[in-house]
């Protein structure tokens, strides 16, 4: 499916326009927030080919993606006929919510679109710090002082970034919020609280500090500009608010800001790294065997952005971060599981999907691998976890250190965690960190967590050119229907391929045409064939009828199994899935019929028997 017909299913499975109130996406994710999450067809999204999962976390319907998400994300924004600024807009009512899904929404709105421009940044200057320490640059050449202004500026300037992007989040004027950050950082301020100055404003002592790279100060004065600015709106006229709104806000913000928000904050700050460096004091090695064991399960489930604070407020406030250095492996854990299933498998889809999970993990993004290999076969997931526990527990043991920076998984992000003091055994043991949470999760899944359930593939040429039309029998004795009608989107819709659909009479299915079984679903409600031409077919018995797992099924083919037009293939109880509650609806698709010139349908409307023509294919 391209991005184009992929972003159209998504948007109609959520529940069609009328249902977003916004949508916006991170590095593999769409994050929907939707008015009714119960209209959404879940089941029906993760089984889109282009999917990897849903997850719904912090009041966002997030569908997982992949690396391409923006893509789709442009796609979607076009379906929806707005742009990306309206897109990301919440027009819907009020929710109700809760404490932490509320914090958890606001931290990662606020965080989110700058992420990529942090990583960025702190790779930059990791890659610096490790040239000078290896001596390839000094810091007084040319070339060290143009790269590192390149790599410090964001941090340095964070209060007026983080003050444009919390402006978006507090619905309030960006631009106006990002004045705000940079009064904080105003050089004059800064040189003279470096130069221990002292400062009154209208005979109030202004407690001078530095905010560079400083995170909570500037997001409580943006809250407290939004708040002071919907009260201006009540009482200023409309003819007068573009000026005197603005006005107000930065004679009353600012002061507010320097005199009260900033220091309180800031001690805040300072207690709120003191108390993580406490807890990560009390048993470095313990802490990190803990945390890195259950992150990759938060990050699951969205709670991580709760960290992304405490990571920054820890670089400004202490100038490292020793948490982030205890998570960083469990990137390495999860490729080193997903890399285990890829030289296992033989199931050549599983392997070719591992691979680019594999490569996406050295990159340090780990949805492919999680969502897509490792959670859904269960323990490869476990293994990556038990690996990360280790890999944690001996960055906590070595005292590794993020400096300088945010790091935000891979291969790039390694040299942030070099001290621009010199190497030492904090910066060996993280590296040591990494590879142990690769290595034990990697032997782990190879040894215990993964079985490959797939025969070896059948040697069948299916991409070889089609040189005579196939006639394909019907396999069942009932009444042919036209594909559209079928009540499930992904086979009316011709999502799977061209067809057509018969309601059975009889609980016997028969081979189509003579040629190779393909597959044979585990649940048995499935079964794929390819004719001696070329001509792929799936037979699905009923609808939904994968939730029955295999019940009422009995297929007496195997995978490879070479088959006569008229075999009999199997059976199933065609009143006790009536029963049950599913509708006996069996769609019979040419999957391949995009390679082939047309697909026509014969009978349509009439009863057939077994062995009668029900579809034409020709090349």
């Amino acid at each position: 499916m391209n991005n184009v017909d992929l972003a159209k299913e998504i948007v109609k499975l959520v529940g069609g326009k009328e249902n977003i109130r916004s949508v916006i996406h991170c590095v593999t994710r769409l994050r929907f927030k939707l008015k009714d999450e119960t209209v959404a067809e879940t089941d029906k999204i993760k089984a889109l080919k282009g999917v990897m999962t849903v997850v719904k976390s912090g009041g966002q319907y997030q569908v997982v993606i992949g690396d391409h998400v923006n893509s789709v994300y442009d796609e979607v924004v076009k379906v929806l006929g707005i742009n990306p600024d309206e897109a990301a807009q919440d027009n819907g009512e009020p929710e109700h919510k809760g404490i932490f899904n509320k914090f958890v929404e606001l931290i990662s709105g606020i965080f989110m679109p700058v992420l990529g421009l942090m990583a960025a940044s702190g790779i930059l200057k990791g890659f610096l710090t490790a040239a000078v320490t290896m001596g390839l640059v000094d810091t007084t050449a040319g070339v060290y002082e143009v790269l590192y202004a390149a790599s410090d500026a964001m941090f340095y300037f964070m209060p007026i970034i983080l003050g444009f992007s919390a402006g978006k989040v507090f619905k309030t004027n960006q631009y106006l919020s990002a004045a705000i950050g940079a009064a904080l950082v105003y050089p004059t301020l800064v040189d003279m609280y470096n130069n221990g100055a002292s400062l009154t404003f209208l005979h109030i002592p202004v407690v001078l500090m530095n905010y560079t790279m400083s995170v909570i100060p500037v997001i409580l004065a943006v809250y407290f500009m939004s708040k002071l600015e919907k009260i201006l709106v009540k009482f200023i006229p409309k003819s007068l608010q573009l000026i005197f709104i603005p006005l107000l806000l930065l004679l009353i913000v600012v002061p507010v800001a320097l005199i009260v928000i900033g220091p309180v904050s800031t001690y805040a700050s300072q207690l709120l790294a003191d108390g993580a460096l406490a807890l990560y004091s009390l048993s470095p090695m313990v802490t990190g065997f803990l945390l890195a064991g259950i992150w990759q399960v938060a990050v699951m489930f969205g709670l991580h952005w709760a960290f992304i604070p405490i990571f920054i407020n820890n670089i400004s406030v202490l100038g490292y971060d020793p948490i982030n250095a205890m998570l960083y492996c469990t990137v390495f854990a999860q490729t080193g599981a997903v890399m285990a299933v890829m030289l296992k498998t033989r199931d050549k889809e599983l392997r070719s999907l591992s691979v680019t999970a594999t490569i996406s993990g050295f990159l340090g993004i780990t949805e492919p691998a999680i969502y897509g290999v490792n959670l859904p076969h269960k323990k490869p997931f476990i293994m990556a976890c038990i690996g990360s526990a280790f890999g944690g527990a001996i960055a906590g043991l070595s005292s590794a250190k993020m400096f300088g920076g945010f790091a935000s998984g891979g291969i790039f992000g390694i040299p942030m965690f070099i001290n621009p003091d010199g190497l030492g055994w904090d910066f060996w043991g993280f590296l040591l960190s990494l590879v142990v949470a690769f290595v034990v999760a990697l032997v782990l899944t190879l040894t215990f967590g993964f079985k490959d359930q797939a025969p070896v593939a059948p040697v069948i040429e299916t991409e070889k050119k089609i040189v005579l039309d196939e006639t394909i029998y019907s396999p069942l004795q009932g009444e042919v229907m036209e594909l559209k009608d079928v009540k499930d989107e992904v086979f009316s819709g011709g999502i799977m391929g061209a067809g057509t659909a018969i309601i059975p009479e009889k609980g016997e299915i028969y081979a189509p045409f003579d040629g190779t079984v393909l597959s044979v679903f585990k649940t048995k409600h499935a079964i794929g064939l390819i004719s001696k031409q070329g001509v792929e077919v799936l037979i699905h018995i009923g609808l939904d009828t994968v939730n029955l797992e295999g019940q009422f099924f009995d297929i007496q083919v195997t995978d490879t199994q070479e088959v006569k037009k008229g075999d009999l293939l199997g059976s199933f109880d065609l009143d006790a899935i009536k029963q049950a509650g599913y509708d006996i609806t069996t769609p019979v698709i040419v999957t391949n019929s995009a390679t082939l010139s047309s697909v026509s349908a014969w009978h349509v409307g009439e009863k057939v028997n077994q062995g009668q023509k029900i579809l034409e294919a020709k090349a």
